[in-house]
């Protein structure tokens, strides 16, 4: 499944998870998953931009979700964050992991030991959701309800 199929998946009927999340028979699962963990890098930043005018390192100091507070691995040793920071901060690493030619040197074929990243992007992405989930409700209602993204990634 290429990037173009789960694009025009997700264009045709956002709602269809079944048909955008379900794993075909032929496709390789890593491949598939590295694929969508791009898309929902991609789409993400519609969630950043939708919450930017209320979610800022004021309103926000801090990276949290509900009770849980999240530290910023972005930096050399671990450090509290803005959650837009927090957010940005993970956005950037993780985009520029999926980039790197030594971990992803191909589109087609996914390394083995390079599975192993795909649990943290997953949770780290999570967490960006649980934040606007909890402190931008009605902004992530209102993205989510088009665009089903957290519903993708769950």
């Amino acid at each position: 499944r290429n990037p173009a199929v789960i694009q025009q998946q997700i264009k045709r009927d956002p709602t269809d998870l079944e048909s955008i999340c379900v794993l075909p028979e032929s496709q390789d699962k890593a491949v598939w998953v590295m694929e969508h963990l791009r898309q929902f890098l991609l789409e993400l930043n519609f969630l950043l931009v939708a919450i930017d005018g209320e979610c800022n390192a004021e309103s926000c100091p801090k990276m949290a979700a509900s009770k849980w507070e999240f530290l910023c691995a972005a930096h050399k040793t671990p450090q509290e964050c803005s959650a837009m920071d927090y957010a940005v901060h993970t956005m950037h690493g993780f985009s520029a992991l999926l980039n790197n030619q030594t971990q992803f040197p191909s589109r087609v074929r996914v390394p083995k030991k390079s599975c192993q990243y795909f649990g943290s992007v997953a949770r780290r992405l999570y967490r960006i959701f649980a934040h606007a989930f909890h402190h931008h409700r009605s902004s992530f209602d209102k993205f989510e309800d088009k665009h089903r993204l957290c519903s993708r990634l769950t």
